[in-house]
C-alpha cells in the first residue's frame, strides 16, 4: 500500500501532536487554563484528527489523481480556516 501525503493527513498529524502535547504538558498548561479545559481541548484535537483521517479516506475514494486530491483537500482546509476566523472575529 502506497502512503500518499495529503493536506488532511498533515492536519490529522498536527491535531494528534497537539493532543499529545496538551496531555503530556498538562502541569505547565494548567498554570494558564483549568484542568477540564485542557482535557476538552485534547479531546477535540483527537476528534478533529479522526474526522480529518476519515475525510481523507473518502476523498481518496472519489478523487482520482494526487494533484486533484491536493487541490480539493487544500481548498477544504483553507475554507475551514477562513470559516473559523470569521466565526472567531464575529463572536468578539
Amino acid at each position: 500500500m502506497k502512503v500518499k501525503l495529503t493536506p488532511l493527513n498533515i492536519v490529522s498529524a498536527v491535531c494528534l501532536t497537539a493532543a499529545i502535547l496538551l496531555l503530556v504538558n498538562k502541569k505547565q498548561t494548567l498554570q494558564v487554563t483549568p484542568d477540564a479545559l485542557v482535557d476538552l481541548m485534547a479531546g477535540l484535537s483527537i476528534l478533529a484528527a479522526i474526522i480529518a483521517f476519515i475525510s481523507d479516506q473518502i476523498f481518496r475514494k472519489f478523487v482520482l489523481g494526487i494533484k486533484k486530491l491536493w487541490i480539493v483537500e487544500g481548498v477544504l482546509v483553507i475554507f475551514i480556516i477562513i470559516l473559523i476566523l470569521i466565526i472567531k472575529t464575529s463572536t468578539h
